[in-house]
């Protein structure tokens, strides 16, 4: 039976498809919330729990499924009442600010780097500096432009740009780098930059299936103007796989077996020994002290 889908629910949807995120709070329908999630379309995050969009195509898909023919965002304001969506305030009235997981006061992007860094910083040349156990946060009002010889990490876990030193032995010596922590502050403007981003990027998540999903299915629709992307996948990735032996996490993750890399034949190899194996690894456990 097709899920009746209200005015409501299409606010809800547009803010979602708008700004990537939204309050589980102000998403009404459960029983529409649950198909998303089956289909990888969204997934939840945070305290207060938020919604993420994941994949676009296959959200409108299901709302296609429903009887609604829905092909962008623009299709959604003939299923409103009104064309305005929810507005922030309403958004706001369900938790203080201290407690918002999102907010303007931090929607930015947090940073590192292995060593003072130049960087066009509001059209004008400024350096960035590495300090252990930090990162630095660059506001959204700010402008940063790398030049094209400086790869962008994209990092799965705050902890890693704040002490980025500890894994420099995964990365070459005589290249430029710029950590991005891309978990901790999921915000409208950090899809936006990266989505900007024209140089090479290179993705540092953990090596299980939720976090390849990340970058397969949330990341990579955001590169089309980057020159390169890959996932970093160590030489000796599967004997440490094997050394560690974590199968805990796997069993949280069977929602992600579907999916593959096309593009990315050594990427695929990692995925179809992570199924086979049931073994995951923290980008954490490839520290080195």
């Amino acid at each position: 039976m097709a899920i009746k889908i209200t005015s409501n629910n299409f606010k809800a949807i547009k803010i979602l498809l708008e700004d990537k995120y939204i309050s589980k709070s102000l998403f009404g329908s459960e029983k529409l919330l649950d198909v998303f999630l089956g289909c990888n379309s969204v997934y939840i995050d945070g305290k207060p729990k938020q919604i993420y969009l994941n994949d676009e195509e296959a959200l409108l898909g299901v709302i296609r499924a429903n009887g609604y023919n829905i092909n962008s965002i623009n299709d959604i304001d003939y299923f409103i009442e009104s064309c305005e969506p929810i507005s922030r305030d309403e958004i706001a009235a369900h938790y203080s600010d201290t407690k918002r997981v999102e907010s303007k006061s931090f929607n930015g992007l947090m940073v590192s780097t292995f060593e003072r860094l130049e960087v066009k910083y509001n059209a004008t040349k400024q350096y960035l500096y590495p300090m252990e156990g930090t990162g630095l946060f660059i506001h959204y009002t700010s402008k940063l432009e790398l030049d094209d010889d400086i790869i962008l990490v994209g990092v799965e876990n705050p902890q890693v740009v704040w002490y980025v030193n500890k894994y420099r032995h995964l990365f070459s010596e005589n290249k430029k780098y710029l950590f991005l922590s891309i978990s901790e502050y999921k915000t409208s403007y950090q899809y936006k930059w990266i989505e900007s981003f024209k140089g090479e990027y290179i993705h540092f998540g953990d090596f299980d299936l939720a976090g390849i999903n990340i970058y397969l299915n949330t990341i990579i629709p955001k590169l089309k103007n980057s020159k390169s992307y890959s996932y970093l996948i160590p030489d000796n990735i599967y004997t440490i796989l094997k050394e560690q032996k974590y199968k805990k996490d796997y069993s949280k993750q069977t929602m992600y077996l579907n999916i593959e890399s096309k593009n990315d034949q050594k990427l695929q190899q990692l995925i179809s020994f992570i199924k086979k194996n049931k073994l995951t690894l923290e980008q954490e456990k490839l520290k080195k002290s």
